[in-house]
């Protein structure tokens, strides 16, 4: 069980003082070893939580002692780093998307291509009308740029894709 009291004591240089429980009662010894973190060194009035032992002699001693809030402060900067690590990733995909792009196509821009991959499904959700055909695998079997790139993403065909930039039939429809 946890208790919760303030530093009413503190000999820095020996690395000990006593606790009073909010609760009142008898000061309870605290060891700098008691802390998890010894790099927070404790002052007088600071709040701390801890679990309750017995020394030896029986007197009453502070173990697993923590500065209250301070679990708090440990998980949001978990959360914090879990977050600059996300936008880490996702700035390193942009970049290496990026980079593919100029690398496969020299002469294309890159939101030219994203122009064609959006504009391109957002008609394939224009054309619900549309059904996997095993006979339609090339892009003169097709009738349009949605059509095209419906097989290609729903279908499994994947030879429509020539130049392999996620654009199917790019001479024919999807230019």
């Amino acid at each position: 069980m946890r208790f919760q009291g303030r530093v009413s004591e503190w000999n820095d240089s020996r690395g000990f003082g006593f606790v009073v429980p909010n609760g009142g009662g008898a000061k309870v010894f605290l060891h700098v070893s008691a802390f998890a973190m010894r790099h927070n060194r404790p002052i007088l009035g600071k709040s701390v939580t801890y679990e309750l032992t017995t020394d030896n002699q029986g007197r009453l001693q502070a173990r697993n002692a923590k500065f209250v809030g301070q679990l708090d402060q440990v998980q949001s900067h978990a959360t914090g780093s879990f977050i600059s690590v996300l936008i880490g990733f996702g700035i390193l995909a942009a970049v290496a998307y990026v980079v593919y792009v100029r690398i496969s196509h020299p002469n294309s821009t890159i939101s030219a291509s994203i122009y064609k991959i959006f504009s391109a499904r957002e008609a394939l959700r224009a054309h619900p009308e549309f059904h996997c055909q095993p006979e339609k695998t090339t892009c003169s079997q097709m009738s349009s740029c949605a059509e095209a790139i419906f097989h290609q993403e729903r279908c499994g065909v994947a030879n429509m894709d020539g130049d392999l930039d996620g654009i199917p039939c790019e001479r024919q429809w999807c230019n």
